[in-house]
């Protein structure tokens, strides 16, 4: 039993058994609104031995999710969670969800869901969609639409991430990374390298990358001004926090290739901005694992990696960790030193070592 929306107007479905026990259905399309066609359904439900009938059979996933999600953003919600409830209204929804409604989504077709959706995909990825996905299903069940919960229990599948240690260059392949695309003239003028070039340099991340302009980078005080981030949208809004907005000092040598860089470009978009509008950093991910697999690396990280990499080589080399917190625009110090905590171990072991090594040396 459903209700949606056909080519010309709306159409009613109804589902039932006849006598000798086989499955029969009655449609009827045409009616100029949803309600109109919901109140066929149940009249034409008690003529045929079903005196009430659950809301839940009459209302696509699909509708009810658009509903709920519309009361979510009229509620204020940022571009990024905007993006990701789209996302899932994209990929999950419609790919697998198409002309269902609630009632018929039980825990075991969600499961199954679950199951494929994760082919191929990190468990954290997973899990975003089905944190997303539960809300809306966990809500209807509140609202009375359906008499059970199917998300309650549910194993959410998918492959674990990387073992932090993983994330990382080692600081020798962070070195040749930077002097592979250093040394070879055209890749430091092209888009994709030199935004990596970049973001390895600075500890960037990608959609703050992404929203920088002309404007953003003094050559006389050697600094870049992060205020604001790209959307998958194309919108540049303000950054992930308040202490995203931050301003970066950069070394000389990025300068001297950021001459380069800019006096190559043969023209500039309307908003002067660095990698011309370009919105998402897939195609930086995909050449830097082919550079990293060509050179040997023992880690493949991706252009985020190059964030953490870019702070895991600042901390070896002694720097404060809590001016490499501000560095990055995490909100406070505690951020870094739990994303990062192997890394301080390993420093706290080898100032351990020192400091015993001093001690001993006392007369």
């Amino acid at each position: 039993m459903a209700v949606y929306k056909a080519d010309k107007g709306w159409r009613a479905t109804y589902s039932f058994k006849d006598p000798s026990g086989k499955y029969r259905r009655k449609s009827k399309q045409g009616f100029r609104t949803k309600k109109e066609a919901e109140t066929w359904l149940a009249e034409y439900s008690v003529t045929n031995g079903k005196p009430t009938l659950n809301k839940g059979t009459l209302t696509l996933f699909s509708d009810y999710f658009d509903e709920y999600q519309q009361l979510r953003f009229g509620a204020g919600l940022k571009e990024t969670t905007r993006e990701s409830w789209h996302a899932v209204r994209k990929f999950v929804v419609d790919a697998y969800f198409n002309n269902i409604t609630l009632d018929q989504i039980t825990r075991q077709k969600y499961q199954a869901f679950l199951n494929d959706y994760s082919k191929g995909m990190k468990r954290k990825s997973v899990l975003k969609r089905h944190q997303i996905v539960k809300q809306v299903l966990t809500q209807a069940f509140h609202d009375g639409l359906i008499p059970a919960d199917p998300t309650y229990g549910v194993i959410v599948p998918g492959a674990e991430s990387k073992p932090a240690e993983e994330k990382f260059l080692q600081v020798d392949e962070f070195n040749k990374l930077l002097n592979y695309i250093e040394t070879n003239d055209k890749l430091i003028k092209w888009n994709t390298s030199f935004m990596i070039y970049l973001i390895a340099l600075s500890g960037l991340r990608a959609g703050e990358a992404l929203a920088l302009t002309r404007d953003d980078v003094d050559v006389n005080t050697h600094t870049i001004s992060v205020t604001k981030t790209k959307q998958r949208s194309g919108v540049s809004t303000s950054p992930k926090t308040k202490s995203s907005i931050r301003t970066i000092a950069m070394p000389e040598r990025f300068f001297d290739n950021y001459a380069k860089f800019i006096n190559t470009k043969p023209k500039w978009n309307d908003g002067n901005e660095l990698f011309d509008g370009r919105r998402w950093a897939t195609i930086n991910n995909n050449w830097l694992e082919r550079i990293e697999r060509e050179l040997g690396f023992e880690n493949i990280v991706s252009v985020h990696g190059l964030r953490h990499s870019h702070v895991s080589y600042l901390l070896s080399k002694g720097v404060d960790i809590n001016y490499a917190s501000k560095r990055l625009g995490h909100s406070n110090v505690t951020i870094t030193q739990e994303i990062y905590a192997h890394l301080l171990r390993d420093k706290q072991q080898s100032e351990e070592t020192k400091t015993l090594s001093i001690l001993d040396e006392i007369n």
